[in-house]
């Protein structure tokens, strides 16, 4: 994984929860549904902004070649609109994709729970697992567990309303750039 970024820097590592809650979102939609795709497509949107920011060779987001092309096909099989199909290919060309030999044979939830685990091997890392999956501390508990019984998750594994959060917090001119942007394009719509 070759990137930099700066020292502490939060980094994101998006599991396949997350690409499904931003451009496939569940029916029937109800408050719920439309409050985590709307965090998701916030944090989808920031990812673009950020990453445009960022010296070539740095990444603000990652995930697994495996965990992008698994929604990818579903996405493709909703026949979205070209205006969507662009957004995605956007947020791809924004993040760091993980592919190769190393994580090719390994599940989607492992896949990320080892990117999460190198970057946060790294001291300059800060890693937050974006999961809209309840029982994904349980999967990553269970992960780490197999090496070391008492071995605790040393990351957030965060759902995409917490993350928003997070993220306007330590980036609040930023996030309010992409609250223009996202109010721009739905006037337009």
């Amino acid at each position: 994984m070759a990137s930099s970024v700066q020292s502490s820097e939060i980094v994101l590592v998006l599991c396949h929860s997350f690409f499904h809650d931003a451009f496939r979102p569940h029916k029937p939609l109800d408050s719920n549904v439309f409050k985590t795709w709307t965090s998701s497509r916030f944090v989808a949107n920031l990812i673009i902004e950020k990453q445009a920011r960022l010296s070539e060779g740095s990444f603000f987001a990652f995930t697994s070649k495996q965990v992008f092309d698994s929604f990818a096909s579903k996405f493709e099989g909703d026949k979205p609109s070209a205006k969507l199909i662009e957004t995605v290919q956007i947020l791809h060309n924004s993040m760091y994709v993980v592919g190769g030999n190393a994580l090719k044979n390994l599940s989607d939830d492992d896949s990320v729970f080892v990117i999460c685990d190198i970057l946060y091997s790294r001291s300059n890392y800060k890693p937050i697992l974006v999961s809209d999956i309840p029982k994904k501390v349980e999967k990553a508990e269970a992960f780490y567990h197999k090496q070391d019984a008492n071995a605790k998750i040393p990351y957030p594994i965060c759902n995409a309303i917490e993350v928003e959060l997070i993220l306007r917090d330590k980036f609040p001119e930023l996030c309010n750039l992409v609250d223009r942007r996202l109010k721009k394009s739905l006037i337009k719509a």
